[in-house]
C-alpha cells in the first residue's frame, strides 16, 4: 500500500483538506494509498488541533462534533482514525502526568498520529512486569485501526490490579498484520492485528481509569458524529441524483426530503450529547443521552441507506461510485461492540430517573 502523494499535503483551508480527502477516498479503499496523507491534511489545516483542544465548554464540544461530522462526510475511514486520535489525546489529557501530556501533545503537533486499540486478539494483552512507570506487555490486539498510519496507540492491558492503560509506539511493521482486516467496508482503515509480545510501553493513569464515566461509554458521541457525516454523504448523493433530473417524481422528492431530515435529526442529537458529556460535572444522564444518540444515529443511517438504495438504484452497488463506498463503509462502521448492552444502559437510566420522559434530558 502506497502513501498519499506529497503534492496533496498543503491545503489552504479546512475546506481544501476535506475536499482532498473526499477525492482520495476511493483510491484509499482500493488500496492505492494509506491514510497517512489524509491525516497530514487534517493536521496541516488545523483540524486535528481543534479536535484535540479540551478546554471544555458547550460551544467547543459542538464545534468538535461538527468537525468529526464533516470529516466523516468526506471519508468514514479517515473519520475513524481522526476520532481515535482525538480519543487517545483525550485519555492522555485526563489521566496522564504533566510530563506525558507535554511530550505527547508535542509529538502530535510534530506529526504523530495516535489511536486507541482496545479489542484483544485471541491472546489478550497483559502486563508481564511493571517498573518505574514502564509496562512490559504480552499478547496482541485486533481491530487495530490505522496500521501504517498510527504511530502511537493507547492500549488496554489486563493486570492483577485491574485494566491498565499503556502508551506504546506501534511503528514496527513486523508486528502489524493488515491482512487480518478482510472486510467489505472500512477497508482503508487497515484495522488489522498487532503483536505486543515483548513491547515496553508507558503506563497511563491508575487501574480501571479507562472505564470511568462520563468519558468511557459517554464518549460514543464522537464516532456517532462521524457516522452522521456518512449519512450526510449519502443524502448528498441522493440530492445530486434527484436534482439532476429535469422533472423529478414525487417519490424521489419524498426520499430526498426524508433522508435529509434523518441526517438533520441525527446531527442535533449528537451535538446535544457532545455538549452534555463534555460539560463540567457531567453525570449518568449525559452518558445515557450519548448512548441514546448512538442508537438514534444507527436507526437513521439504516433507514437512510434503504432510502438511498431506492433513490439511486444500481448506482448504490457499482464499484467506483461514491455512494457504493459510503453505504459499504457505513454499514460496517455501525457494527460496534455490545449494542444491546448500550441500549439496556439507556433504559435502566430512564427507569432510575424521577423526571418524566421529555424532561430527563431537558435543560
Amino acid at each position: 500500500m502506497k502513501d498519499a502523494p506529497a503534492t496533496a499535503l498543503r491545503p489552504q483551508s479546512e475546506a481544501d483538506a476535506l475536499k482532498a480527502i473526499a477525492e482520495a477516498a476511493l483510491k484509499a479503499d482500493a488500496g492505492g494509498c494509506n491514510l497517512s496523507g489524509d491525516m497530514r491534511q487534517l493536521a496541516s489545516s488545523g483540524i486535528l488541533a481543534r479536535l484535540c483542544a479540551f478546554e471544555g465548554g458547550v460551544q467547543q464540544a459542538r464545534a468538535q462534533a461538527t468537525l468529526l461530522r464533516r470529516i466523516g462526510r468526506a471519508s468514514l475511514s479517515v473519520g475513524r482514525l481522526a476520532e481515535g486520535h482525538m480519543n487517545a489525546l483525550k485519555l492522555i489529557t485526563l489521566y496522564g502526568t504533566p510530563d506525558q501530556l507535554r511530550r505527547h501533545t508535542a509529538s502530535a503537533r510534530n506529526g504523530a498520529i495516535f489511536g486507541v486499540w482496545g479489542a484483544d486478539a485471541d491472546q489478550p494483552v497483559t502486563v508481564v512486569t511493571e517498573l518505574d512507570g514502564r509496562l512490559r506487555l504480552a499478547g496482541g490486539k485486533r481491530f487495530a485501526s490505522g496500521l501504517g498510519t498510527v504511530t502511537h496507540a493507547v492500549v488496554t492491558a489486563q493486570h492483577v490490579d485491574g485494566l491498565r492503560l499503556a502508551i506504546a509506539e506501534v511503528r514496527h511493521p513486523g508486528r502489524a498484520d493488515a491482512a487480518a482486516w478482510d472486510t467489505s467496508g472500512m477497508r482503508a482503515t487497515a484495522s488489522g492485528s498487532y503483536d505486543f509480545n515483548g513491547v515496553t510501553a508507558e503506563a497511563l493513569g491508575a487501574a480501571d481509569v479507562y472505564l470511568q464515566e462520563p468519558h468511557f461509554q459517554g464518549g460514543v458521541w464522537r464516532y456517532a458524529a462521524v457516522q452522521t457525516g456518512g449519512l450526510e454523504a449519502l443524502a448528498e448523493e441522493v440530492r445530486r441524483a434527484v436534482s439532476a433530473t429535469n422533472a423529478p417524481g414525487e417519490a424521489q422528492l419524498h426520499r430526498l426530503a426524508r433522508i435529509a431530515s434523518l441526517a438533520h435529526r441525527a446531527r442535533l442529537m449528537v451535538e446535544d450529547a457532545a455538549a452534555r458529556v463534555e460539560a463540567p460535572g457531567a453525570g449518568p444522564k449525559a452518558v445515557a443521552l450519548s448512548l441514546a444518540a448512538r442508537e438514534e444515529v444507527e436507526v437513521a443511517c439504516l433507514e437512510g441507506i434503504a432510502l438511498a438504495d431506492r433513490a439511486l438504484g444500481t448506482r448504490s452497488f457499482v464499484k467506483g461510485q461514491r455512494a457504493e463506498l459510503v453505504r459499504r463503509d457505513l454499514g460496517l462502521f455501525l457494527r460496534q461492540a455490545d449494542l444491546d448492552g448500550k441500549l439496556r444502559h439507556v433504559g435502566l437510566a430512564l427507569c432510575a430517573s424521577k423526571a418524566p420522559i421529555g424532561e430527563v434530558w431537558a435543560g
